[in-house]
């Protein structure tokens, strides 16, 4: 099974495109005023709130700036050891300048404390972004989701988040190994919690409503409750990434989460579509 660091890397730019577009609305919750004053669809923005600080634009939210740090970890080791990721990742924040969400400010301080198990009880969705880490790490589908396990409890050691991260890492493979992208998502929901399959199933069969609409319906807040429908609607209604990432941005909320696990599943799905994206929105650090 083993997959590639091209093809992690391919994900990998998905992911922090849609990160990085996603930067000048993210956590802006004020629909009128998403409504009223959008910004240009076609470039990338510094962030509106307040809360990515001295952001500018091309760069990225926390979520892609911890992603960058797996993908950095992924390429100096052989596997996701918990512990050890765990404390690299620890260190590694310690010196991060840029927001600290609730997941990470609660890992960190029971990792101090020495608690156990020192993730976080976050049902915050963003975590699953991280999924394409351990693809070149791993021999077997078994081998991967066990370190999907060890890498999303590291953090986020909630039993909806692990089970999330499952269906999510699950439909990954079997998209990389060909099979297509709607069947395959509608084929793994049982993976979920009942409650997440059923809104799963609403946020596919909402394909044809108004994507800020359809995703201000489902909650555009950052847990799997909300977030999760919001991630299939867009699957569901868009076969190119700029569009996708646009009206996802609209919609306000946790847009960065959305996108960028939409980003990487469609970019599994159809590898081309991502030579369709222009350059001028590519974050900084893949330019």
């Amino acid at each position: 099974m083993r997959h590639t660091h091209a093809t992690s890397d391919l994900l990998f730019k998905a992911a922090l495109i849609a990160d990085s577009y996603s930067l000048g609305l993210h956590w802006i919750y004020d629909t009128d005023l998403l409504d009223r004053e959008p910004q240009e669809p076609d470039r990338l923005h510094p962030p509106l709130s307040h809360w990515h600080g001295t952001k500018q634009a091309g760069e990225l939210t926390h979520y892609g700036d911890q992603l960058v740090h797996l993908q950095d970890y992924c390429r100096n080791h052989q596997r996701i050891q918990q512990s050890h990721y765990q404390h690299d990742w620890a260190r590694w924040m310690s010196h991060y300048q840029g927001y600290i969400d609730k997941a990470t400010a609660s890992t960190l301080k029971r990792l101090e404390q020495g608690l156990a198990p020192a993730g976080s009880c976050s049902t915050e969705l963003a975590v699953v972004s991280r999924i394409i880490g351990p693809l070149p790490l791993s021999n077997s589908r078994d081998e991967y989701l066990t370190q999907i396990d060890a890498l999303v409890a590291a953090t986020h050691n909630a039993e909806p988040t692990l089970m999330t991260a499952r269906f999510f890492a699950t439909v990954l493979l079997e998209l990389l190994e060909g099979r297509p992208l709607l069947s395959t998502l509608e084929q793994n929901l049982s993976l979920l919690q009942p409650a997440d399959a059923e809104r799963a199933q609403q946020g596919l069969a909402s394909a044809t409503e108004e994507t800020p609409l359809a995703l201000r319906h489902f909650g555009i807040a950052c847990e799997i409750h909300h977030a999760l429908p919001g991630v299939l609607h867009l699957l569901a209604k868009y076969d190119q990434l700029v569009p996708l990432l646009q009206q996802n941005a609209r919609a306000g909320g946790d847009s960065s989460a959305r996108g960028m696990i939409a980003a990487i599943l469609l970019t599994a799905s159809k590898p081309d579509k991502l030579k369709q994206v222009p350059h001028t929105l590519y974050p900084a650090v893949l330019r």
